[in-house]
Parts: C-alpha cells; structure tokens; sequence
C-alpha cells in the first residue's frame, strides 16, 4: 500500500465547452453526492455502517493550503462545498471512506476555482497523521520520528476492536495552486431586432451599467449578473419585451483571458398603452390607474413604472402592488400595462400613552379610514388628554386632488389648555394643497384661521380672532417615521397673521426645524442622530402677540431636563413669557445594543429670546441618557435628563420622559 495517498486533477481547457461548465458550476455547490455515492458502498451510509460494525473512527481535521487569506469569498466557497468538512462530525471508518470524501472535493474546489476565474487551478490533498497537541511531548510517547506518514497498519480491521485501540486522529491537508487568472478582455452584443441584428462590442457606458470593465477577473457571478443588466437597460431604451439569448464564453488559453457575447433579442419597441386594473374592490379602478407617473402613448421607460408602483405603495392602501406591461405589443405601437393590487384593511383604532415627570400621564386615542369614499381619502379623528390639554382634532386628505402627486388636506383641533404658560381654549382649522416635487420634497399652501381666548404671563386677556396663510416646504428622505437610520427631515414654515376681529395684531412667524441621520453599520444598530431648530416672529411685540403664538423651549420633545415651556424668560413667579425668537440644537447617539434593547446618550440645548434679533445666543444645556425597547410598531422610550444650566428655585434635579418613537 502507498504510505502517503495523494491524489491530483489538473484543470484543462477545452475552449467554450469548459468555460460553459464555469458559468453553470455556481449552483453546483447546492448538490451532494453523498446519497449517490451511498448506493454504491462509497458514500455516508455506507460509512456509517461499516462505522457502526466496526466500532471504529478516524477523526480529522481539514486544512487548505495555498489560497491568499484575502480571497475571503474563495475560502468560504471552498468551505461551503467541501463533503469532508460538512461531514467532519461523522467521521469515516477507514481511511478509504476519507479518500473518498477528499477526491469528491477536489472535483468541488475545481468547479469553485473555475467560478472564480482560476480556470488552470490545480487542486491535491494528502492525509497524514495530525500533529501532538503538546510540543514537549516526547516523540517516543507519539509514536516516534516517521509517524506522519499514515501507513496500511494504521487501517482498522475487522472485527470489534477494543474501545483503546482506536485510530489516532489524522490531518485532510488539500493544497492548492490557483495560478494565474483568467481575465476579461472583451465584451460583444448581439442586438437581435425584429428587422435586423447588430453584433458591436459594448460601449463604455453599457460596460458601466453592467459592473463590467475589461481587465477584471473572470468570476462567473459578475459574468451572469451582467446579462441581466444588460436587459435592464435595453428595457431603459423603450424595448419592455425583451429576452436573454444564447450567451457565449470563449477562453483564450495561451493569453489567459476569457471573452464574452451576450445576446439580446429584443422584441419591438414600444410606447405605454391602455392601462388595465385587477384585484381591486373597495377602492376605485380610475383612481389606482391615475397613479401611472406617464403620459399616454408616451415611451415605455421601467422607471416610470417603478415610480407608479412606489407612489401606489405608500398610499397605504394595498399589501401588495404589481405594475407590468402584459404583450405582445399593439399594432400602434403600444403595449398595455396591468396594475395588480391586494388591499389592506383601511379602518384602523389605536392609541397610545406617554408621561413625563413635569408634566404627569398623558393618553391619547384615534380612529382613521383611508378609503372614506372610495378614492384613498384619508380622515382621522383623534381625542387626547393629559395635565397640559384635553381636547379633540381631525385631519383629512384626498390624494390625486385635481392632478397626480397633489393631495387636498385639512386639519382642525379644538383644545383646552392649562400650562404655566397660558390657560384657556383654542379653535384651529387650516385647509390647503399639498404638492410632491421630486421624491422627497413637498410644498404646501393654504389658509387658516383660529379662535383663542387664553390668559397667560404677559399677554392680553382678550379673544383673538386671526386669519393667515400657512406655507410650508418639507424634505424627508429618512427610512423610518418612528425610528430613523438614515437621511435627513427639514420643514421651513412662514405663515403671516391678521386680526379679523377683536384686538389689532399683524405678524408672520418664520420657523426651520430639521434633523439629520447618520448610520456607522449597515444594518442601523448604530445611528448618530442630530436636530436644530429657529425661528422668529416679525411685527408685534410680544407683549402684543397671543400666547398661543410665541416661542417656547423645553419639555421631551425639545430640550430635555428642563419643564415643558421653562426654557426662556419667566416672571417673577416663574411662569414662561415665551419669546419673539428660539434656538435649539440636540445631538444623541442611538446603540442598539441587542435585538430589543438600546441605549441612547444625548445632549441638547436651547433658549427662547424676547427680541426677533436678539444679540445674546446663550443657551440653556442638558444631557441625559435614554433607552430604547424596540416593538413591532416602533421604539419605546424612557429618557432620563438632567439640566446643566440648573437655574435656583426654577428647575429640578431631573426630568423623566416615556413615550412611544424617538425623541426625534
């Protein structure tokens, strides 16, 4: 018997026939032929028997040698379909059965080289006796010199040895020599139209929109990945039919490059059609076919019909949306498009608690249906009450008003109000047009109009009746409502007031709230979050202004560690007088430190001014620490602040803040 088994394959090149085996080897990892070989004798059951007859194992260990240890992906490929490394925890009987385990690797490894553009891989393996454990061991105690060779005697025999007579453990050593790759050199089409075929090598910018470039290595996934881009962007031209041909590889043995030719039949070209709905039944077919972000008979763009699909998601109506071109393509030209959808419940009951230790406990219930009449019309009706308010509010939305991306919206509150800034009540109502531009911009315009009759430090006992016009321009491209990761939020808001009746009062109050987004990881466990908030109010003191209508800092959802409204200039019993101006500024890092838990450090700042332009920017500072349970609708938080600009007499040692989201 030979002393030191070793087996070797070269890899050999037999033009595009081997080079079509490297394109489909990526999926022959999945395969085992652990249940082939088995109905053979060679295979796991059949060691398994002879392992249970015999009472006998040889165990292993597998090392492979030779690979750069950057090649990560390679390396785990390898481990990926090795049989004698999935197999390791059963260990073979004889050394055969390990033989056998090795030679079906190294066909594996050749097959996972190929995929990486190593088409001349050489793969070998050796079993040889594993190394002692301790060093200072004498050799005499191991066997003495020699014994890494595994010999015949090291075979177990027949019959039932004794449970000390077991086979020392050996070493699968698989060496292999990936030699030079094979890369990249050059890229064809062949454009198949309905009239005519047009065979080109690719352009730069068809090379860029299929992640290829010449000179690259020759792996077999970037190779097969490409052709689908390469329909993609055909489909891009106006050709919404079009298929994947007959794809070519041809390997150049002596240069040690591999060239390629990708066929794409295309079908004809194409303008949008008819548009058709199904799956629809309570929400109307005309209203989801006015979704389409295209004109009729304008050119068939796949962006235009992701553009369709996303507005129709966010609507909040459906589950599900699918939006594809259904062939063949009419004689003028046009191809018809279905849209599919599958509602989702569109009435909706909730509610939700918070409580603070300023403030005390605080509740809050709605009910919404997003499908009032049949056209997506939103109204949500809520009711909430707490130490500070105790009141109702409505809102409503009809989407698509007039023209696509424009939505008719309207808002009114009825409220009670007892803080230490103002007591009494407020009638608010506002209705306007609201305006996608771009995905994440929005404008919004309209009137509004409010009854208050507040009593507060510093302000009029009178009932003001105003009348004004809200204009607001939003941008959020954040990825969550209640717990962002990534993207930014900002809302410029300018609303000028008039008296209608009651004491003389003109003014316009100019705000800019906005907050950023930063992840360091990809999944978004670990996220920098930062606010800042100004504005001012133009034309009227503030002793002129309603109380309802000037400044105020502090509180949870502004500076923590201070009461709700304390932030600024008090009277001399300590009640907030609010301001003409505010600035504000909060920075928290958001660790989720498991799957349901997270800390949350913070530090904001902040200060209500009298004057629109005041010289003095002196801000109040806290800090604090939060944390986070994550649930399924969003992160509870409990926040604990403390005030670091501690005024005597004015604030306490700390603030308690629980509710449902993040601060910001």
């Amino acid at each position: 018997m030979n002393t030191d088994k070793r087996y070797n394959r070269k890899s050999r090149l037999r033009g595009i026939g081997v080079v079509s085996v490297l394109l489909m080897g990526t999926t022959l990892s999945a395969c085992s032929g652990d249940n082939v070989l088995s109905e053979f004798g060679f295979g796991q059951d059949s060691d398994s028997a002879a392992q249970d007859a015999l009472g006998v194992k040889i165990p292993y260990e597998v090392q492979i040698e030779g690979i750069d240890p950057q090649e990560e992906k390679l390396l785990a490929a390898l481990r990926d379909v090795s049989t004698s490394i999935r197999l390791q925890s059963r260990p073979t009987p004889s050394l055969a059965g390990l033989e056998r385990r090795a030679e079906d690797d190294v066909e594996r490894f050749e097959t996972v080289l190929r995929s990486f553009g190593f088409y001349d891989g050489q793969v070998s393996f050796n079993i040889r006796k594993a190394e002692p454990d301790d060093p200072n061991t004498p050799d005499g105690e191991n066997g003495g010199e020699g014994d890494d060779i595994v010999s015949a005697a090291s075979e177990p025999t027949a019959g039932a040895p004794d449970s000390a007579e077991q086979p020392d453990p050996v070493d699968l050593v698989y060496q292999i020599d990936v030699n030079q790759p094979y890369l990249l050199s050059e890229v064809k089409l062949v454009i198949v139209r309905p009239d005519h075929t047009t065979r080109r090598e690719a352009t730069d910018e068809e090379l860029e929109r299929t992640n290829l470039h010449l000179g690259q290595r020759a792996a077999a996934d970037p190779i097969i990945l490409a052709e689908q881009y390469a329909v993609d962007f055909m489909r891009d031209r106006g050709f919404p039919l079009v298929e994947a041909g007959k794809r070519k590889v041809i390997a150049n043995t002596a240069e040690k490059t591999i060239s390629v030719t990708y066929e794409l039949v295309t079908g004809p070209e194409a303008n949008f059609g008819k548009v058709s709905v199904k799956g629809a039944e309570t929400v109307d077919e005309d209203f989801i076919a006015g979704y389409r972000s295209w004109k009729p008979g304008q050119k068939y763009s796949p962006e235009e019909v992701r553009t369709t699909r996303r507005d129709l998601a966010q609507s909040n109506l459906f589950d599900s949306v699918i939006v594809k071109p259904v062939g063949p393509v009419a004689k003028n030209g046009e191809i018809p498009v279905e849209i599919e959808v599958r509602e989702r419940k569109h009435r909706t009951i909730g509610g939700g608690v918070d409580f603070s230790t300023a403030d005390g406990p605080g509740a809050n219930a709605f009910w919404e249906n997003r499908n009032l009449f049949g056209a997506g019309e939103r109204l949500r009706l809520g009711i909430e009450g707490s130490g500070q308010s105790q009141g109702l509010e409505a809102t409503f939305r009809k989407p698509q008003f007039l023209k696509r991306r424009q939505a008719l919206v309207a808002d009114g509150s009825a409220k009670n109000y007892s803080t230490d800034a103002y007591d009494g009540e407020l009638v608010e109502t506002f209705v306007g047009v609201e305006r996608k531009i771009g995905d994440y911009w929005s404008v919004t315009l309209g009137p509004t109009a409010e009854y208050s009759d507040l009593t507060g430090a510093d302000s009029p006992n009178e009932q003001f009746y105003l009348g004004g016009l809200r204009g607001i321009l939003r941008r959020d491209s954040t990825d969550n409502p209640l717990d962002p990761t990534e993207g930014n939020r900002l809302e410029f808001n300018v609303s000028p007031y008039t008296s209608l009746s009651g004491p003389s009062a003109q003014f316009t109050s100019v705000s800019l709230n906005g907050s950023q987004y930063f992840a360091f990881d990809e999944e978004g466990d670990y996220v920098l979050a930062g606010r800042g908030r100004a504005g001012m109010i133009i034309g009227e003191d503030r002793s002129d202004l309603p109380a309802n209508k000037r400044f105020y800092s502090g509180g949870g959802g502004s500076v923590r560690g201070y009461e709700y409204q304390k932030v600024g200039p008090l009277d001399d019993d300590g009640d907030p007088l609010g301001g003409r101006s505010v600035l504000e500024a909060g920075l928290e890092f958001r660790a989720r430190v498991t799957e349901s838990f997270g800390i949350v450090p913070f530090v904001e700042g902040g200060n209500v001014f009298e004057a629109s332009d005041p010289e003095d920017l002196d801000l109040l500072w806290a800090a604090g620490l939060g944390f986070r349970y994550y649930t399924a609708v969003g992160p509870l938080r409990f926040d604990f602040a403390v005030p670091l600009d501690k005024r005597d007499n004015v604030d306490d040692d700390f603030q308690i803040y629980l509710s449902l989201g993040q601060a910001f």
